[in-house]
């Protein structure tokens, strides 16, 4: 494997992994430059007037809960400043937007649970915490699960 860069003024900046198949060597790297990309590996979640520097990774869901954004891992809720739709400009590409108020790490799930209206329920690995997707996201969410977690 080669590394080649190519200087152009007039062309927008982008990276572009050639390969013959995406392999778990293409997976990191496409993992680690992502991580750079979307502002390392913590942020920074508060509870009460403490902060704490939280690896994304361990991160199950954020929701929006009395006006709050709140970050949940498998044994404690968080809050952040950021909104919604900012974490989804920061976070890496194994988080989900599966409600208007929720986003979701793909790489956590255990179980999806559909009801006959279409929502459903979300099960995480490792704890008893659950959230609900809507309708409207599950494609989208199928097809996360299935980008991350099988490479397709």
């Amino acid at each position: 494997m080669k590394i080649r860069i190519e200087i152009s003024e007039d062309a927008p900046e982008e990276i572009v992994i050639r390969c013959k198949e995406r392999t778990e060597e293409v997976k990191l790297i496409e993992s680690v430059v992502e991580n750079i990309l979307r502002g390392g590996s913590e942020l920074t979640l508060t509870i009460g007037s403490r902060e704490y520097y939280v690896p994304k990774s361990d991160i199950l869901f954020f929701e929006t809960y009395d006006g709050k954004v709140c970050a949940h891992t498998r044994d404690r809720m968080y809050q952040t400043d950021y909104k919604l739709f900012q974490l989804e400009e920061i976070l890496p590409a194994y988080f989900v937007r599966i409600s208007k108020s929720v986003i979701a790490n793909v790489q956590k799930i255990s179980s999806l649970g559909r009801e006959l209206t279409g929502n459903g329920e979300i099960t995480f690995k490792g704890c008893d915490k659950a959230t609900y997707f809507s309708r409207g996201y599950y494609k989208i969410l199928k097809d996360k699960i299935e980008e991350v977690r099988f490479g397709k």
